[in-house]
């Protein structure tokens, strides 16, 4: 009897260390997963921050070119009624091109506020990418930290 509760007493005591380091990581797990949980809300806001800005980016780009294009319109009437006061033409050759040229002016205007809105947009969805990208890393980690710290809970 004496050698069979030598044999049984170490297996109960690792099966009840086993059982505690299971426990253990239980609640340790709960805790990353808390933490990997707030990881996926941090993505999901950052994703909404990105599309927020955007759109806001969309308006101001909206409302440039509608200032652009009133601008524009006011610069040819005005120049028409100068041409007319001085009793040139609007379609002769020299005053077609001054409108030209007011209009070719608008247009470059135009394209440079289209390319800052881009390049804007994609410094957003760079910055966005990136965050993403280390918040992935953080959950990797905490999944690793979870393997072995119930490894480590077996073990030790």
């Amino acid at each position: 009897m004496g050698s069979l509760s030598s044999v049984i007493a170490p297996v109960a005591q690792i099966g009840v260390k086993t059982i505690a380091s299971a426990g253990q990581y239980f609640l340790n797990n709960a805790n990353r997963l808390s933490d990997i949980d707030s990881i996926n809300a941090k993505n999901a806001q950052l994703a909404q921050n990105a599309t927020i800005q955007k759109q806001s980016n969309l308006l101001s780009l909206q409302q440039k070119e509608s200032e652009r294009l009133s601008k524009l319109r006011r610069a040819i009437s005005t120049q028409r009624a100068n041409f007319g006061s001085q009793g040139i033409g609007s379609v002769t050759g020299s005053a077609d091109n001054v409108l030209q040229g007011l209009n070719e002016a608008s247009d470059i205007e135009g394209q440079n506020n289209r390319a800052n809105t881009a390049m804007d947009n994609s410094i957003i969805d760079q910055n966005a990418n990136y965050q993403r990208q280390l918040n992935l890393l953080q959950k990797q980690q905490l999944k690793q930290k979870a393997t072995l710290g119930f490894l480590a809970d077996l073990v030790g």
